[in-house]
């Protein structure tokens, strides 16, 4: 498998201290052999995760490669970059999917591997409380297998809701695991793993 060369790390961390167009500019060559780097080592992860999960047996890697230019047009936030690189892999359109999947973010500073699915339109989330509450069981038995638990700590708890999501009781013992907005679970990743 090609690995994440340090100049790929090298090359995040100076956009970091530096993310504007002009140095951008100047720096385009490094930002073509990190990009390149990071495509190589996307793709044969890609690989392997079509050998262990069928569906993704279509999706090719351009279906999951992030850009690096950020939409700035509704951010405070002005800087034209992203500061990692990221792909995004999950069945019928990679990034655009609206289907679970698995997520690679590579950052000098934090990167992770995960799956799972991230603010999913409101409709597919009602269907996927409403899957959890039905099937609580056997939902905690995956969130408690040992494998998931070794390398996952259970759902990452982002913009979770205060009270019970509408429709659902208020006193389900579970009620916590419903008012997750996302379903994904990462692990923080070292440059040694």
């Amino acid at each position: 498998m090609n690995k994440i060369e340090q100049h790929t790390l090298d090359f995040l961390q100076d956009l970091a201290n530096n993310n504007n167009r002009d140095w951008f500019a100047a720096n385009k060559p490094r930002y073509e052999k990190a990009k390149k780097n990071f495509e190589l080592f996307a793709q044969d992860l890609l690989a392997h995760l079509q050998s262990v999960d069928p569906t993704l047996a279509s999706i090719e890697l351009k279906q999951c490669l992030y850009r690096i230019y950020r939409d700035v047009r509704f951010s405070k936030n002005k800087d034209p970059y992203k500061t990692h690189f990221g792909v995004y892999i999950a069945k019928n359109g990679g990034r655009n999917s609206l289907f679970a999947g698995y997520y690679f973010h590579l950052d000098p500073n934090e990167s992770f591997f995960g799956g799972g699915i991230y603010m999913p339109q409101p409709e597919y989330l009602k269907i996927l409380r409403k899957e959890i509450y039905y099937q609580i069981d056997e939902f905690k038995a995956i969130l408690n297998e040992p494998n998931y638990k070794k390398y996952f700590p259970g759902i990452d708890p982002i913009d979770k809701l205060v009270k019970a999501p509408v429709g659902f009781p208020k006193d389900f013992p579970e009620i916590d695991l419903l008012k997750n907005k996302h379903y994904f679970s990462s692990h923080i990743l070292t440059f040694k793993d």
